[in-house]
């Protein structure tokens, strides 16, 4: 079993959701930890299967296994909970983002916060390492720490 790249998931879920794929989590924790079918919930997150089954792949990856990464779904939701998109879908397909009122197409939308509001993403991104830090002391958490 391969050993976890917290930094990196912590990386990857920050910018999905300042990306406005904020619904990635939920969609991860119907399909993997509550077994429900990858097309019916990618219908209700308006996303294809294979969208859905390569964000399970990439948290698996990161994870180190698909045991773990069941594990540290529910975690990486709480740690996440009141993080808001800063990029949003709008009516036309577009996304806009809400600093700089600039619409981006959505392939597009994570890179302009990748590039335009780093500051934001590292703040993300330091608040959840910080919570999971406190989840780890508070819970005794060694599954997130080491290969178990």
């Amino acid at each position: 079993m391969k050993q976890m790249d917290t930094k990196s998931l912590i990386n990857y879920i920050a910018l999905k959701i300042l990306g406005g794929s904020d619904y990635i989590i939920d969609a991860l924790e119907k399909y993997l930890v509550k077994g429900e079918g990858p097309a019916s919930v990618a219908y209700e997150y308006q996303i294809s299967k294979h969208q859905l089954r390569g964000y399970a792949q990439r948290i698996i990856e990161k994870s180190g296994s698909e045991s773990r990464a069941k594990k540290i779904i529910p975690i990486i939701k709480e740690i996440s909970k009141d993080i808001k998109p800063i990029v949003k879908k709008g009516e036309d397909e577009l996304y806009t983002c809400t600093i700089c009122d600039i619409s981006v197409p959505k392939e597009d939308a994570e890179e302009h916060v990748r590039k335009y509001h780093k500051d934001i993403l590292t703040a993300t991104i330091k608040t959840m390492t910080e919570r999971l830090e406190e989840y780890k002391k508070d819970k005794n958490a060694v599954i997130l720490t080491s290969v178990s």
